[in-house]
């Protein structure tokens, strides 16, 4: 056997190997490609379900913000009501107060048969005159 044909013959062993090996390790590429894409295919799937319950977490906090918005300005609306209650009851405790003190300085005035009037004071009439005015103006505006 001359030297060309025993390199030839190593040539040839040497495809042969090479061939096999790559054909080995094609098959195991194969595999793993069927893995990866079997993974992906899961992972997609995950993806999309929980994207899904996020849509739908989403979906339900945006109608919670909503009726929380919703109850805020009730709330707001209603605190308003209630300060102005408030205000009103105390301009009427006022005037109740202002009428009291009134009547009371009217009656003294009558039973002690005083006829001096004090420049300072006005009377008593219009007093009460002054304080449903009030009264009145302060529900006009409101």
């Amino acid at each position: 056997m001359t030297g060309g044909i025993i390199a030839l013959i190593i040539a040839v062993l040497a495809l042969i190997v090479l061939t096999v090996f790559g054909l080995i390790v094609l098959k195991k590429v194969s595999r793993l490609m069927k893995e990866i894409n079997k993974t992906t295919v899961t992972a997609q799937d995950k993806i999309d379900f929980f994207t899904k319950d996020t849509d739908a977490i989403t979906a339900k906090l945006n109608y919670i913000t909503q009726r929380v918005n919703g109850l805020s300005t009730e709330l707001s609306i209603k605190m308003e009501k209630i300060n102005y209650f408030s205000e009103t009851t105390a301009d009427f405790q006022d005037a109740l107060d202002e009428l009291k003190n009134s009547i009371q300085s009217f009656f003294s005035g009558f039973f002690n048969f005083s006829n001096k009037k004090s420049p300072q004071h006005p009377s008593s009439i219009t007093i009460l005159k002054e304080t449903v005015k009030k009264l009145v103006e302060k529900r006009k505006t409101a």
